[in-house]
């Protein structure tokens, strides 16, 4: 492809996310996700990774 090709694809896009982004309404989060959320943190909440690269030193 071209260039001026993939230059319009990507504006083509960002225009398309923006207006799905607008039209659709973002649904608020609801009581029984906040109470497993809770339920998860009363549980001893985020431990450290057991993996070399992600875990604080």
């Amino acid at each position: 492809m071209r260039l001026g090709t993939c230059l319009l694809l990507a504006v083509v896009s960002a225009g398309l996310g923006l207006g799905l982004r607008l039209a659709v309404p973002v649904t608020p989060v609801d009581a029984s996700f906040r109470e497993v959320m809770r339920l998860y943190q009363s549980q001893g909440g985020a431990e450290g990774s057991n993996m070399a690269e992600t875990s604080s030193p």
